[in-house]
């Protein structure tokens, strides 16, 4: 091992205790007085501070304005709910309302439909009518004509010739019924 070159003196502990012992001891208690009395003077301060500035009167305005915005903020959504439950209504009526419009437009459709149906159906009969007209005149008009025959005929065979002339008239008859 290497020789120390570290000399000191031996000083007996009690001594050195007495020497320092009070000394210091009082240094480190009145050091940690002085800090405390700092940080209380501090915590103080502090609170007398934000004291002062919760009770000041720009921190009420600012909790008026605060509160106010608040409540304003709840009226709010309060009107929107019901706007949107209002939309809503207003969505489910318009579906009920489309619903309803496409049901009308079908049935409008089908009667349409039916209408011009009738209306085809009721030329097709006109011209049948036309045509049953004018072959009841053209019936008539031959009726007339065989009249005139059967007459100068039953004059000329008034006997035999009068059951030729009424059967004739009975089949014309039966003709324009049918």
């Amino acid at each position: 091992m290497a020789p120390s070159f570290y000399h000191y003196l031996s000083v007996p502990m009690d001594e050195n205790r007495e020497k320092q012992g009070w000394g210091s001891c009082r240094r480190r208690w009145l050091v940690a007085g002085i800090l405390a009395v700092l940080i209380g003077a501090v915590l103080v301060t502090l609170t007398i501070y934000f004291a002062v500035t919760a009770n000041s009167e720009a921190s009420k305005d600012q909790l008026r304005a605060q509160d106010e915005c608040r409540n304003t903020t709840h009226l709010l959504q309060r009107q929107l709910t019901r706007a949107q439950e209002s939309l809503l209504q207003a969505e489910t009526q318009t579906n009920f309302c489309n619903r309803t419009v496409v049901t009308l437009q079908d049935s409008l459709e089908k009667k349409v439909s039916q209408a011009l149906e009738q209306q085809a159906r009721i030329r097709e009969l006109e011209n049948e009518v036309m045509k049953l007209n004018q072959e009841l005149e053209t019936l008539r008009i031959q009726k007339e004509r065989i009249q005139k025959e059967t007459c100068s005929t039953v004059q000329v065979n008034s006997g035999g010739s009068m059951m030729v002339s009424s059967l004739l008239v009975l089949t014309v008859a039966l003709f324009l019924l049918f």
